[in-house]
């Protein structure tokens, strides 16, 4: 039987990272780092000591293997990988500047989006901790079905669903189903994270948030440089940030929620102060390194810059 571990649903994405950061005009190379929010807290959680799995549908190609490869090496289970033919593994053009980059995905059709529910409710047994969903399948059928099936049996199985919709590009113009399957996630979440910007994306108020996820223990609201704002039950607190020399923050969130299943993998998925500071202290230090995947910091090095803090170092 193979070890108990955190299941991570949802895509993989080849990172196209534009290079000097900034304007799409500017740019003068595009530097390939492997990447997909549910692949990277995979790759978070393994190299915070944390077991991890992916589930998921890459395409017949060179940058599935190259993917797959990596997080092999991160000792990431793959077991759940569906190759499928005649479609592409996602890539995502990187651009802007450093602190404010966009993306803009292809694939056609992409790889990720042909995920089954048979597929993704397949892995969900006894030895599994906790389920973590991606959000860009939830944009398409049959993912948008797998992951929400995914959801509900994880939630059925007292199993704990984690959530960060991090809504992107890819989101506009997919319509009402969309929306409406993130809202159906977000009530089955035991974890959710939003960025101050996610916010704004989708029009959500702070309190419309915590009313949406009913079953949530922790709702964490982050704001890169100024911090993040965690809420237990009717208790709210504010954790404020790391000062770090940030060279780029694509990968922060993946960090942040890495480190915060694994501290809740740890403590039963009762949350606090100390875990959203280790938390916040994985996500600041992943914006030190380029590149989503690379950027993931290890147990010793979140357990070192959080005593420095401490210390005031």
């Amino acid at each position: 039987m193979d070890p108990r571990a955190v299941l991570c649903l949802g895509e993989i994405v080849i990172d196209l990272i534009g290079e000097p950061a900034g304007p799409l005009e500017s740019t003068v190379a595009f530097v390939p780092r492997v990447g997909g929010a549910p692949a990277n807290v995979a790759v978070g959680l393994s190299r915070l000591g944390v077991p991890a799995r992916f589930v998921g549908s890459v395409g017949d190609d060179e940058f599935a293997e190259v993917a797959l490869r990596r997080m092999a090496r991160e000792g990431v289970g793959l077991n759940g990988i569906i190759r499928e033919r005649g479609a592409q593994t996602r890539c995502a053009i990187v651009v802007g500047p450093a602190g404010g980059r966009s993306f803009t995905f292809y694939g056609h059709p992409a790889a990720d989006g042909l995920l089954t529910p048979e597929v993704a409710t397949a892995p969900l047994g006894e030895d599994v901790d906790a389920l973590y969903l991606g959000s860009l399948p939830l944009t398409v059928e049959p993912s948008r079905g797998a992951l929400l099936a995914a959801a509900r049996a994880a939630s059925d199985r007292g199993i704990p669903v984690c959530f960060d919709p991090n809504p992107r590009g890819a989101w506009w113009g997919k319509g009402e189903p969309a929306r409406a399957a993130l809202i159906d996630i977000a009530q089955l979440a035991t974890v959710i994270k939003l960025s101050v910007q996610d916010l704004v994306y989708l029009g959500w108020e702070r309190a419309e948030v915590r009313a949406l996820a009913p079953a949530a223990r922790i709702v964490v609201f982050t704001d890169g440089a100024r911090g993040c704002e965690w809420w237990v039950d009717e208790q709210c607190e504010i954790v404020p940030p790391l000062v770090v020399e940030s060279r780029d923050e694509v990968g922060a969130g993946d960090a942040f929620m890495a480190a915060l299943i694994a501290r809740g993998v740890a403590a039963g998925f009762r949350f606090t102060r100390a875990d959203v500071e280790f938390a916040a202290v994985a996500g600041a230090l992943a914006t030190t390194v380029t590149g989503a995947m690379d950027a993931m910091p290890t147990r010793e090095a979140v357990a070192s810059a959080l005593g420095r803090a401490r210390r005031g170092g």
